[in-house]
């Protein structure tokens, strides 16, 4: 899933944490813990169902000092890393389209 376009949201089961510069993730389903580093708990921050991964991106670029086109490619696979790992869900397309 390579569209920098799509939305996400955060999967509204887990509870989350921030401690210091690391976000840490609980899925109560089945208790494992994720924890983020500080640019994953950037995009996590940031992650509120209206941005894309091109949104998100641009905000890391403006934040850290990477490169608009690193940013992109990191940002996408993160995401795609998060939604298999069930931490993400796809906002639903008249959600996204009500903007």
């Amino acid at each position: 899933m390579n569209n920098s376009s799509v939305l996400w949201q955060k999967n509204p089961a887990l509870a989350w944490r921030e401690i210091d510069e690391t976000t840490v993730i609980i899925s109560p389903s089945d208790s494992v813990m994720h924890e983020l580093n500080d640019t994953g708990s950037f995009l996590w921050k940031n992650i509120d169902g209206y941005k894309s991964a091109a949104d998100l991106a641009a905000l890391l670029a403006e934040n850290y000092e990477v490169a608009p086109d690193v940013a992109l490619t990191d940002t996408q696979s993160l995401l795609e890393e998060m939604s298999s790992r069930k931490l993400l869900v796809l906002v639903p397309a008249t959600v996204g389209e009500s903007r």
